[in-house]
């Protein structure tokens, strides 16, 4: 359940889980499915465990490592909000950040329109759903749903026949970014759902496929199709 563009976690969910495991998306932290863990004198589910070891991670730090690109938020914004997080008042917060009450009571007013924003354009795209019912379903980790995804099944498969072999090499990579998702979904498929991959897995499977796997496997990251935890230490198909 990761996965949030250019190869940045989901951080609306914070954990994601494959067939053994349940995973900490932030450190990639795990905990084996039917395990039991003991933990100060008790004994508890993989699931507890995955619960409790969430705490130690401060979803608002974590949502802030994430360059500005992802999160959409200023400067500014980014040094207020750990601030509101604790709970202070506008006055101790213009105290520390030398500025006058008036304006934290301004940043958080927009803050607040831009959450209403938020919320309005996500309803917004789930009433336009898919206007073409013959395009190819977007993958589960699409990042944006633009017209790169308006592609037929008959286009789909002139794209892969003229970009890749029959073994499922690449022959060229595409520049376009529409043919460039056909291919990179493509490539998806050579690895299972739900199964946990390392880095050199990952690499040595995508240097079958093209001479510079390196490229593929952060466009396969970066269009979501691939999530990976923070440390980069497991990969998983979305």
């Amino acid at each position: 359940m990761m996965g949030e563009g250019h190869g940045y976690p989901d951080f609306m969910a914070e954990s994601f889980e494959d067939e053994w495991n349940y995973i900490c998306a932030y450190c990639g932290e795990f905990f084996e499915k039917g395990r039991i863990y003991p933990f100060e004198d008790k004994l508890y589910s993989a699931e507890w465990m995955l619960r409790n070891h969430l705490k130690s991670h401060d979803r608002v730090t974590e949502i802030l490592k994430l360059p500005r690109s992802a999160t959409g938020l200023t400067e500014v914004q980014e040094t207020l909000i750990p601030l509101i997080s604790q709970g202070m008042k506008d006055n101790e917060i213009a105290d520390i950040l030398k500025i006058a009450p008036s304006t934290v009571r301004n940043h958080r007013f927009r803050l607040r329109e831009k959450e209403k924003q938020a919320r309005l354009f996500v309803r917004l795209m789930e009433a336009l759903g898919d206007p073409d019912e013959k395009s190819v379903p977007p993958h589960n980790g699409a990042k944006m749903l633009d017209d790169r995804y308006h592609i037929s099944s008959e286009e789909e498969d002139k794209v892969i026949m003229a970009h890749m072999t029959e073994e499922g090499a690449i022959k060229v990579f595409p520049s376009k970014e529409k043919k460039k998702i056909v291919v990179l979904r493509k490539i998806s498929e050579n690895f299972k759902m739900g199964t946990q991959y390392s880095e050199k897995e990952v690499n040595r499977i995508l240097a079958r496929i093209y001479g510079d796997h390196v490229l593929l496997r952060r466009y396969l990251i970066e269009y979501g199709f691939l999530d990976r935890t923070r440390n980069g230490s497991i990969y998983i198909r979305r």
